[in-house]
């Protein structure tokens, strides 16, 4: 049956949105849509300012439940109606398909624009630095401003990208630690090869709880990896390390952060001394 009826865009938390198109439920985020045929939605439940779309399940089998957090309170209850009125009708000793096996998920071709943001603060920062040196080769004057003036860029621009490196390290460090503890591990098998140039790495592809087929690059050799992942953002996955790589690479990430810091620190003791007059015509701070 299809979906007829003035039903409700439901609009969730981070971007995500749930609305009916023809004979099937679109659920969209940043990233990603799925499309969730009506004959694979079991029923679809308002719970509060949430709404969860149940997957049809073989006998015995956990259903696949996609929720969206955040929505209308009073939208839920009439979407979730409207839906479950259009659904196929089933006796209750009717076999049921998987369901998960009928949902297909698109990649947004428009996710790939956030990428933009970091470009834009990389021009920004790099903007900032070179008035920075201006401004400071100005205060100095003579031969302290020319030296501060070339510098102070430079040596400002190593340190943001080495505290920037340092701070993505660690990031990806945390998540060794945070995944593997309070998201879902599974077993992911490699797909396809990339360049050998790379140390033989790979796309490996692993299954989510909601069924969905995700890939990851990996410089893994094995056929076979393990993948933890964040149960409320699937894309967020790391191919599990031993423990001691893991330490090392915190320790490494660190002291990148902490060595960009100290540049950048240096760059505004420089700064602050041209202004305050720290230097003579011969460049030697007094």
């Amino acid at each position: 049956m299809s979906l007829t009826s003035p039903i409700p865009v439901l609009q969730g938390n981070k971007g995500a949105a749930l609305r009916s198109e023809g004979e099937s439920l679109i659920l969209s985020r940043p990233h990603e849509e799925l499309d969730i045929p009506l004959a694979a939605i079991e029923r679809v439940r308002a719970e509060g300012r949430s709404v969860a779309v149940e997957l049809t399940a073989p006998a015995g089998a956990t259903a696949v439940v996609h929720r969206v957090e955040g929505v209308s309170e009073v939208a839920a209850t009439v979407f979730a109606d409207l839906v479950n009125a259009a659904l196929p009708e089933r006796g209750e000793d009717d076999a049921r398909a998987d369901g998960s096996s009928l949902v297909t998920v698109r990649v947004l071709s428009g996710a790939g624009k956030k990428t933009g943001m970091p470009v834009l603060l990389g021009w920004a920062a790099a903007l900032v630095l070179v008035a920075n040196g201006v401004a400071t080769g100005v205060a100095a004057g003579g031969l302290p401003g020319v030296f501060l003036g070339v510098i102070s860029p430079l040596v400002g621009g190593m340190g943001l990208a080495a505290a920037g490196g340092g701070a993505g390290w660690l990031w990806l460090a945390y998540l060794q630690w945070h995944l593997p503890r309070y998201g879902i591990t599974v077993t992911a098998r490699r797909i396809a090869d990339r360049s050998r140039l790379l140390g033989g790495s790979g796309t490996h592809m692993y299954t989510d709880s909601t069924g969905v087929s995700r890939t990851l690059y990996s410089k893994a050799r094995s056929e076979t990896v393990q993948v933890a992942y964040d149960p409320r953002n699937p894309m967020r996955a790391i191919v599990r390390q031993s423990r001691p790589r893991t330490a090392w690479d915190a320790t490494f990430a660190l002291g990148l952060l902490c060595f960009g810091l100290a540049l950048i620190a240096m760059v505004v003791a420089m700064t602050v001394g041209a202004f305050q007059g720290a230097y003579d015509d011969a460049g030697v701070p007094q």
